[in-house]
């Protein structure tokens, strides 16, 4: 097909982008030209793709802020809706003034970039929203399982704010048919249609990819007299030195080698004296220690939970946000680990649930088929066939709806 330029619009959470960018280089290689509007501290990531980087200045803490602390949980979903628009509404002038005079032919955008979602419905453009996390929709919503208050004062304000931004931009759209998701060209989802609630549901306008990063070649295996667990808690709501002492705990003395990895907001040097069979680091090359890993103890996020599925490591996961919930209790629905509840948590609880899932054949048995769907869903090859037949699909229907006028 005819090279496209196409604009990806993310929030920069590593969660959000590190998924998305196999995709920016598939369609680099296909000969489309790539903008991809994010923060500029993204800039090393997204020009390794090849695309080019479209910065904004963003209101989201960076990964080394010490204030980014996790929200009460009855208010987390609305407290997340009022941070985003709140974004949106700081970075839609500075996409309109960075497209203006090259403007794109078809817009991809997370889930949560707002931004993205209006400056395509504003410009009626193809669009693709993209999901690192668990679709809500019809069948399925994170906001009717997990706590949420249409009437609390936060979500008026979403609404507000939201009703706003739109009228702003002259975007002909109610509040209300907005917060119903006015229906994009399609849907690319992270993850293997298995991991999703009611996946079987979700009609075919929603391509679930899998995860599209991969391992390098040539990484060393897993070794059996010494089994490895790597440790994190992501890159956002990591700043739990407690948790990590209490890895320390079950594992000092073991036959484990454990790794943690525990973020830029926390001293490595609090963490001293480590065992001689525990290492910490800041960050480590994730996709990389998962391949000579035994077991993924881990947060839930869908990032993370599916690079250990893609490697075959089961995991053992202590969520931390309501999202994160659904993600755990998912793996244990389809046998893929253990789930811890972080309140309350011991190194006696903690040591165990490593034991179990690193040893449990029926848990080995169910990764190993995610596994089988990740390799068969088409990672960023697929995705970026969605994208390209997304142009073609717009005209088909605008013809067909001329033909029955």
């Amino acid at each position: 097909m005819a090279a496209q330029h196409i604009a990806i619009c993310n929030i920069p959470a590593l969660g959000h982008v590190n998924p998305t960018l196999p995709l920016a280089a598939e369609l680099v290689a296909r000969g489309h030209r790539v903008s991809y509007a994010t923060a500029d501290r993204r800039a090393p990531e997204i020009e390794a793709t090849g695309a080019t980087l479209v910065p904004y200045r963003t209101t989201r803490p960076a990964e080394s802020d010490p204030g980014m602390v996790l929200p009460d949980r009855e208010t987390y979903l609305a407290h997340t809706m009022v941070n985003f628009i709140e974004e949106a509404a700081h970075t839609l002038p500075q996409l309109d003034a960075a497209f203006a005079a090259d403007p794109p032919d078809v817009v991809l955008y997370d889930r949560l970039s707002f931004a993205g979602r209006i400056y395509a419905i504003r410009h009626g453009l193809p669009s693709v929203r993209m999901w690192p996390m668990l679709i809500s929709g019809e069948h399925w919503s994170l906001f009717r399982t997990a706590p949420f208050d249409e009437d609390h004062p936060l979500m008026v304000s979403y609404r507000e704010k939201l009703a706003e931004l739109l009228r702003g931009y002259r975007v002909d759209v109610s509040v209300a048919d907005f917060l119903d998701d006015p229906v994009p060209d399609a849907d690319i989802a992270f993850f293997p249609r298995r991991f999703q609630y009611h996946g079987e549901l979700f009609g075919d306008r929603y391509s679930f990819v899998g995860p599209c990063r991969q391992a390098p070649d040539g990484l060393p295996g897993r070794s059996a007299s010494r089994p490895v667990a790597l440790v994190s808690l992501g890159s956002v709501y990591n700043n739990q030195p407690e948790f990590y002492r209490s890895c320390v705990a079950a594992f000092a003395g073991s036959p484990w080698h454990v790794v943690l990895a525990v973020g830029e907001r926390i001293d490595l040097a609090a963490l001293a004296p480590l065992p001689d069979n525990v290492e910490a680091h800041a960050v480590v090359p994730q996709t990389e220690v998962l391949a000579g890993s035994a077991v993924f103890v881990c947060h839930a996020g869908m990032g993370g939970l599916m690079e250990a599925m893609q490697a075959g490591v089961p995991v053992v996961t202590v969520p931390q946000t309501v999202e994160q919930e659904s993600n755990a209790v998912r793996v244990e629905q389809l046998g893929l680990g253990v789930r811890l509840d972080p309140a309350g948590l011991t190194p006696q609880a903690l040591r165990a649930a490593v034991d179990r899932a690193a040893t449990d054949p029926g848990i080995a048995a169910h990764v190993a088929r995610l596994r089988r769907d990740i390799a068969e869903a088409g990672g960023a090859v697929r995705a970026a066939d969605v994208v390209e037949a997304l142009p073609a699909a717009r005209r088909t229907a605008a013809e067909a709806r001329v033909a029955l006028a």
